[in-house]
């Protein structure tokens, strides 16, 4: 019996010896051949439920790429099964409902078991959520450059003429204008072209994210003759009663047109619109339209005309006059005068009385006289806008002498005055 009890425990420590073996190798083999190990992974996170935002009117404001970065650990042939085919990361926003700046959660799903996740670059990706709203804009041309000498771009023709803009509220708001840019340089003829849509800022910057429709648009520019025409003032002026116009004008006093060649030749001067005054008693300075004939535009769309009238009022003057010219005097003669002061009593506008220098426009004329004593009449250049209701006296004693002759007391020469 005794025999038997120790064969049996031979055994048994034959057994665990023999685990215990197996353990040490098996343990062997994992530490060795497949050690524990770190690994570093980089995942997209992509975002579950973006197609859920368009039916609440919410969009994502930065289209921008997520990831995040992990360090896993464990033995090195599952760590070696493990990529970005395996693993994933998602941010669910099936829930978002609406506008402003979230945090949402990363979740990582497909890491086997026996390995850890030691860290994470981020537990949330922050996002930016915004309103979506439509605006509908008119299509403005941007066009650079210039025909062919002599020849100018016309009012062109856009079809349509108005744009849809839709993305996020933020953006939207940002644009000012729609724009489709097109180069005319050395251009002759009409030019047909269709050309994408722009949307830029108040400082003509591309505002981009949006959705244009539609994205292009037809443009057609025609291209004509040009010819400069005199402007040729409409007006209907009564001024108030002691007032008088002295001049009509507009500035530009020309004006360069464009249109058809068979159009431009007939034509020599371009209309204001009709002004009408009544009572008038001060200067008029307004801005006025021109009355184009059909088919003619503006070379320039941008330029203006302004209508000058210069109203005055009407004045009586009374003015001395003590200075007065002999013209034409014959060589062979000496005037002498009997020393006599002229009163004039003149009416006209009241800048241009005051500014006429009358004491430098009176004389009388010698012309083919010879000597003796005459009567002459006084003679004057005025303004056309004066008028001289009285001349007191209007004649002068002049009396002309051979230079022969004794002359100590007068003056002489052709243009000599007589001074009281």
């Amino acid at each position: 019996m005794q025999r038997v009890n120790n064969l049996f425990d031979k055994k048994i420590t034959a057994r665990i010896l023999s685990v215990l073996l197996a353990t040490m190798l098996w343990l062997y083999v994992i530490t060795e051949q497949n050690p524990v190990v770190y690994k570093d992974i980089t995942l997209p996170v992509k975002l579950i439920g973006v197609e859920t935002l368009a039916a609440k009117n919410i969009t994502i404001l930065d289209n921008a790429s997520y990831n995040v970065y992990l360090k896993l650990k464990g033995n090195k042939n599952t760590l070696d099964r493990i990529d970005t085919t395996t693993l994933s990361a998602i941010a669910d926003i099936r829930d978002q409902n609406e506008k402003g700046e979230f945090q949402i959660p990363i979740q990582i799903s497909g890491i086997p078991a026996g390995v850890d996740v030691t860290s994470m670059s981020t537990k949330s990706i922050k996002i930016r959520f915004d309103n979506v709203i439509s605006v509908t804009m008119p299509v403005v041309m941007n066009i650079t450059g210039n025909p062919l000498q002599g020849m100018a771009a016309m009012t062109p023709f856009v079809n349509p003429g108005e744009v849809t803009i839709t993305g996020a509220e933020s953006l939207v708001n940002k644009v000012k204008t729609a724009v489709v840019d097109l180069d005319i340089s050395s251009s002759s003829e009409t030019i047909k072209k269709n050309v994408s849509v722009k949307v830029r800022d108040e400082e003509g910057k591309a505002v981009e994210g949006l959705d244009i429709k539609p994205k292009s648009v037809d443009v057609e520019i025609p291209i004509e003759y040009t010819k400069i025409v005199v402007i040729e003032p409409d007006v209907v002026v009564n001024p108030a009663p002691g007032y008088i116009i002295t001049n009509i004008s507009t500035n530009p006093k020309d004006i360069h047109i464009v249109g058809k060649k068979e159009i431009l030749d007939n034509l020599g001067s371009i209309k204001t619109e009709r002004i009408e005054l009544q009572e008038a008693k001060t200067f008029v300075d307004q801005q006025v339209s021109l009355v184009l004939p059909e088919g003619v535009e503006l070379a320039n769309k941008s330029e203006t005309v302004r209508l000058n009238i210069n109203i005055e009022k009407i004045i009586e003057k009374p003015i001395e006059i003590n200075n007065i010219v002999i013209k034409n005097l014959p060589d062979n003669l000496i005037e002498e005068y009997q020393p006599t002061k002229v009163n004039i009593l003149v009416k006209g506008p009241e800048s241009i009385v005051n500014t006429w220098n009358a004491n430098d426009s009176f004389y009388v004329d010698a012309t083919g006289l010879s000597a003796g004593l005459y009567e002459l009449n006084l003679m004057y250049n005025k303004p056309e806008e004066v008028q001289i209701l009285h001349i007191e006296p209007v004649t002068i004693s002049v009396t002309l002498k051979d230079k022969g002759e004794d002359n100590s007391n007068v003056s002489r020469g052709e243009g000599s005055k007589a001074a009281y």
